[in-house]
């Protein structure tokens, strides 16, 4: 089979084409920073649900100071501790070995892409804030239940 030396004709992407483009790669960047907040409004929502629950509690003791102290007390705060510690972990930044020579791809050699970079740091912190919103679900459900 000959070998056509004819060049292929091209052309460079439209506007809209490199406009999507551009917009994927500032979503792809912007993942990590979305989650950091996403974290910080996690921390602040724990810490102001326990620090009301433990205010209402002082409140309806009174004066005698006497609480009927049950598991679903513990596992209240428990969860909402927890919680706190993972929202708070996925704040602490991470060191990843990245080779700055490629942009696309898995990770090879213990080396992350560039992409890829991005991409797991944002997964990190997203498996570490799911748990923390579960548990601080669960944290208050179980503060409900020691009104029972």
């Amino acid at each position: 089979m000959p070998v056509d030396d004819k060049p292929i004709p091209t052309q460079p992407p439209s506007r809209t084409d490199q406009l999507l483009q551009d917009k994927f790669i500032e979503d792809l960047i912007g993942q990590s920073g979305r989650m950091d907040d996403l974290a910080r409004q996690l921390i602040t929502l724990e810490l102001a649900v326990a620090g009301l629950y433990a205010a209402a509690l002082k409140l309806l003791a009174g004066a005698e100071c006497a609480i009927d102290i049950g598991i679903w007390l513990y596992l209240a705060f428990g969860c909402w501790g927890i919680a706190l510690a993972l929202a708070l972990s996925s704040l602490i930044p991470r060191r990843y070995e990245v080779d700055m020579n490629r942009l696309f791809g898995d990770r090879s050699e213990g080396a992350f892409s560039i992409q890829g970079y991005f991409r797991q740091s944002a997964l990190h912190k997203r498996w570490l804030l799911l748990p923390s919103a579960l548990l601080c679900f669960i944290g208050i459900c179980a503060a409900v239940l020691t009104l029972f």
